[in-house]
């Protein structure tokens, strides 16, 4: 659909990204009977932010925690609270801080981890896996939990995992292409040597270009910092496009693709991208219902209502596309008008990633409905992720036929 409007930066989410400070030496003693859970995020980002708003939204409307005591948490201090009690962790997109954030919890005695993010989820099941007696995992905001080793299929994991993964629809993805580069010849990837989600989109992505007969360029970086050079190796080569594929660690360095490609359009698989100049977001954009996915299967696990290992990973379809319209006016980019009628939203007016994100059709809160229809709904939900015999069979089957 198409609504050329200007998008207002109004959610205020200030609190929420002060939400995770890594605070060593503050744990939380487990009362007997109280459960404690290890909230475990990579990195703070307005994106990240969304997703830890809505399972606090959940745990607080479940009354697991009090306003009084989610604004404990907002001020960056561990939770002893009357019905759970939380290890609220940030690593800031460190990897060796992440590490030791797992560590942490799991020495504080977690009984359950939600993680946000392919870095820390990975750390979390690695640290698990000689453990005889595990605590569950739930992960969320995981673009590729199967090469990441978290699972091997949706129902053939470690009996302690599951999780929501971000989906992306690249055949979509790749329309949007063409409908901005119907003559596109060649595109080029810049690619995270550490990010597996970035793995598994040049190999799809890859099928696309072969299918149409033009030429993938790659570039990869370690750093932030090696952005520029990469986007500039990629122009050298006279890519007629550039795509960042779907990401969970900083967004650091994405605006200098945009400000040094200039003449090109640069796209990315993450939607909110484009408020931090990337062209066009063709893809992953729902943060917050990643969050709620995840916080139903903690809170129905806390219940005693989940077996988390006959429950499957979660896959919920998703597709949305923005345009920036002043990073291709500042980049000398014409975008042709079969690219914004099928825009959800196009930014006309300077602002980054540093405010809140409020994409138009997309919720940024739980919808107002009574407990007993709140339930019902989570309920559902979650049955249908339900693995029987037969369904760990035969994907067990698949996995041993190479499929």
């Amino acid at each position: 659909m198409n609504s050329h409007v200007t998008v207002a930066m109004k959610k205020c989410l200030g609190l929420a990204l002060l939400l995770a400070l890594l605070l060593p030496g503050a744990g939380v003693a487990a009362d007997e009977g109280t459960p404690t859970l290890a909230f475990l995020s990579f990195g703070q980002s307005p994106t990240f932010a969304l997703t830890q708003m809505a399972v606090m939204d959940m745990l607080e409307v479940y009354g697991y925690i009090s306003a009084e005591e989610r604004g404990m948490l907002e001020a960056g201090r561990d939770l002893e609270g009357e019905n759970i009690n939380i290890l609220y962790r940030d690593a800031g997109f460190d990897m060796g801080t992440a590490n030791l954030m797992v560590e942490d919890a799991l020495d504080e005695g977690a009984d359950v981890l939600l993680t946000i993010s392919n870095e820390v989820g990975m750390l979390a099941a690695a640290a698990m896996s000689e453990m005889d007696d595990p605590p569950p995992l739930i992960f969320t905001i995981v673009t590729a939990p199967y090469d990441a080793g978290l699972a091997s299929a949706p129902c053939v994991k470690p009996p302690n995992v599951t999780g929501t993964q971000m989906y992306i629809d690249f055949a979509l993805f790749d329309e949007v292409q063409m409908a901005q580069n119907p003559d596109m010849q060649s595109f080029g990837m810049i690619i995270n040597s550490n990010d597996p989600g970035g793995a598994r989109a040049l190999e799809v992505l890859g099928v696309y270009a072969a299918l149409r007969g033009f030429m993938l360029e790659v570039e990869y970086i370690v750093t932030p910092m090696d952005y520029p050079l990469a986007t500039e190796a990629l122009l050298d080569k006279g890519v007629d496009a550039i795509v960042l594929p779907p990401r969970t660690g900083s967004s650091s360095g994405i605006s200098s693709v945009a400000e040094t490609a200039y003449g090109v359009v640069v796209y990315s698989a993450l939607v909110t991208d484009v408020f931090a100049g990337i062209t066009v977001g063709a893809g992953f954009q729902g943060y917050f219902r990643e969050g709620v996915i995840a916080a139903r299967m903690l809170i129905a696990h806390l219940r005693g209502e989940l077996d988390i290992a006959t429950t499957a990973i979660n896959t919920t379809p998703g597709f949305a596309v923005g345009v920036n319209v002043d990073s291709a006016d500042a980049n000398g980019v014409e975008l042709r008008d079969e690219l914004l009628e099928v825009a959800d939203f196009v930014v006309e007016d300077s602002f980054g990633m540093t405010d809140a994100i409020e994409i138009p059709g997309v919720n940024t809160f739980l919808e107002v409905m009574s407990m007993d229809e709140r339930m019902a709904l989570d309920a559902a939900f979650l049955a249908d992720l339900h693995c029987t015999p037969e369904m760990i069979a035969e994907q067990q089957a698949q996995l041993d036929a190479g499929g």
